[in-house]
Formats: structure tokens, sequence, C-alpha cells
């Protein structure tokens, strides 16, 4: 009992001990606690200071940049202001063939520059540049290297052999045309999509006129065709729908119905992806609007409500949308923001059109209009 009472009060008086060796050794943890993370917040804040200076730099190289690209087009247009179109083109001619020799004056590296003539006021557009004999570069953005551009005659108004395609009134074989309705360009490889609506199919051809493919998977009739981010946009006439295909004539995706509710059509036509959001604008004409829909085929808004009366065929720029209407026929233009600016009569003889059904928009913002 003696012994058992001892232990005891040995307990009670290293016990006060322990709690105080436990408390030194919680503050000690704490503490080197504390300095790592102190050690780590400045780490963190020397990074976001040095990420932060980085970004200034880059922001500083950056608004230098655009300094300078704008005076090189403000002097730019300087030049086509105080030069002829023949003497600008060669200005620009020299200017990159100087400018890329000096960068491989101390090279072995031989370099050939090849034009092509676009047009028949002389303006020549860089086509490739080869060098040792490789093709590798192409600034052209409409025609690649391997494209050799062919252009009507704008003098007699004839188009070169290499765009002529048989007409025939059931196809035979390919690359016969029953009632070719649209046509689409893909600006990588230059071939050419043609919706041959008597023939229920799509054919493409190569930018010389060489039949390549065709696909008809799920075709009824398709009028309207464009091009977008490497898929193809189809509007099928008596199908009442949208096909999307890859380039290879793959079918996607398919939506649409007969109706008048939304993402239903009756009798699309013409259609053309804005570059702004890919939204795809679909003439839905017998509905008397254009159906706006997103780059999956998904419904998204309206336009030409109780403006529109029979629409055929619709161009979306930066800034404004263009809409044929066929009642008249007239140009609808609406801004960007699809409000009504502008109401253009074509109909009519002379300078105006009879029967315009299809028209496209240039790179200077001339209207081309196919009047049948």
């Amino acid at each position: 009992y003696i012994h058992q009472m001892a232990a005891t009060a040995q307990v009670k008086v290293n016990f006060p001990k322990q709690i105080k060796e436990s408390r030194e050794k919680i503050r000690d943890r704490f503490k080197r606690s504390h300095e790592a993370l102190q050690v780590r917040e400045n780490i963190l804040l020397s990074r976001v200071d040095e990420i932060e200076k980085e970004y200034n730099s880059k922001t500083q190289e950056m608004n230098k940049l655009v300094e300078a690209l704008n005076k090189e087009m403000k002097q730019c247009e300087e030049n086509l202001s105080d030069n002829k179109l023949t003497d600008v083109t060669e200005i620009v001619r020299t200017a990159i063939d100087e400018k890329i020799r000096e960068l491989i004056a101390d090279t072995d590296t031989s370099i050939e520059f090849e034009w092509d003539n676009l047009f028949e006021t002389g303006i020549e557009q860089l086509g490739s540049i080869k060098l040792n004999g490789e093709t590798m570069i192409s600034p052209t953005i409409i025609f690649p290297p391997h494209v050799k551009p062919v252009v009507p005659d704008y003098k007699t108004k004839q188009l070169p052999t290499a765009y002529c395609c048989k007409k025939s009134s059931e196809q035979k074989s390919p690359g016969e045309l029953n009632y070719a309705c649209g046509i689409a360009i893909h600006y990588k490889t230059g071939n050419i999509y043609i919706a041959d609506l008597g023939s229920h199919c799509v054919q493409v051809f190569s930018y010389n006129g060489e039949y390549l493919f065709m696909f008809s998977e799920m075709m009824n009739q398709p009028v309207g065709i464009c091009i977008s981010h490497n898929k193809v946009f189809v509007t099928q006439l008596s199908g009442h729908c949208i096909n999307m295909y890859e380039l290879e004539g793959k079918l996607i995706k398919s939506v649409g119905s007969e109706g008048n509710r939304r993402a239903q059509f009756n009798y699309p036509l013409g259609l053309d992806v804005s570059d702004r959001n890919n939204n795809i604008y679909v003439c839905d004409c017998y509905n008397h609007r254009i159906q706006i829909l997103t780059e999956e085929l998904k419904y998204h808004s309206m336009l030409g409500i109780d403006l529109l009366k029979y629409p055929r065929d619709v161009k979306v720029t930066r800034d404004r949308v263009l809409v044929l209407d066929g009642s008249d026929p007239c140009m609808f233009v609406f801004n960007s923001d699809h409000v009504l600016t502008n109401r253009l009569i074509t109909r009519g003889v002379g300078k105006q059109t009879r029967n315009a059904c299809r028209f496209d928009i240039d790179r200077e913002y001339n209207i081309i209009m196919s009047d049948y």
C-alpha cells in the first residue's frame, strides 16, 4: 500500500511537468510552421511581382507593335492615294522581296517568289515563297500555293473553260449538274462545293474545275451551302432542314422539320455563317423570317419578323446582315444588333435586277448579284 501511494504521488508530481513540455513542443511546431508559411508567402509574392513585370513588358511590346503597324497602314494609305494601282503593287512586291532577301543574306538559302495575276487591272498577289526549291510560306489567304487561280475575263464576260460544267436532265456521270443552286469555296484547299438540287447531292470540284467527288447522304433538294471551320452546311428545300457535313461529305448532324416553330423550316434557301460568333443565318422563306442557329445547329434567335416576305439569300459581314427578299425583290440591311438600317429596291431593268436569287460580297464590299 505504501508503494502504491508513492507511485501515485510521483505521477501527480510529474504530470504538470509533462504538460509544460507538451506546450513547449506545440509552440515550437507552430513557430516553425509559421516560419515555413512566411517563406512560401514571400516566394509567391516575388513570383507574382515577376509575372506582373513580365506582363507589363509584353504589353509595352504589343503597344509598340500596334503603333508600328498603324504607322505602316497610314503609310500604305498615303501610297495608295499618291500612286497608281500598278505602282503600289510594285512597291509592295519590292518591299517584300528586299526584306526577305535581307533576312537570308548571310545564309546559303536560295529564294524564289511566285506571283499570281488575279485581275485584269494588273493587281498582283504573292502566291508562294520557295526556299531552296521547296514551298515554305504562303501568305495568300484565299489561294494556297498549289492552287493556280483562274478568273473570268471581265472584258468579254466569259468564264474560262475550267469552270464549265455539263448540264444534264438526269445525272448520268460525275461532274454533270442538274439545277445547280448554291456554291461555296473552301479557302484552304480552293475546292468548290456545288449544291445540285436536281440530283439531290453536293458535287465537289477543284479550283481548276476538275471533278473530285460527291456526297448525298440525307439530301432532299439541296439549295443553300456554306463552309465554316471545316464544316459544310447545306439547306434542304423539300427536306425542310439543315444538314452539317465534314469536308469529305460525312453527315455529322441534321436539324429541322417542316413547320413554323423554333428550329423548324418552311422551304429554307440561302444561308451564311457569321465570322464574329459562328452563328448560322438561314433564310426560312415561307415562314418569312431569318432563323439564327448556333454552330452546333441549336436555335438561337430570329431576324426580320414582320419585315421579310420571302427571303432568298443572306450574307453576314462583321457589322451588317444583308438579306435578299424575293417579294419586290429588295435588299434589307441590318446592323450587328439586327436593327434595320436600309432597304434597297433591286427590281427593275438596266442597272437594276429583274429576278435576283443569290448574291455575294467581295473584298471591297461590292454586292455581286445573280439575276436569272
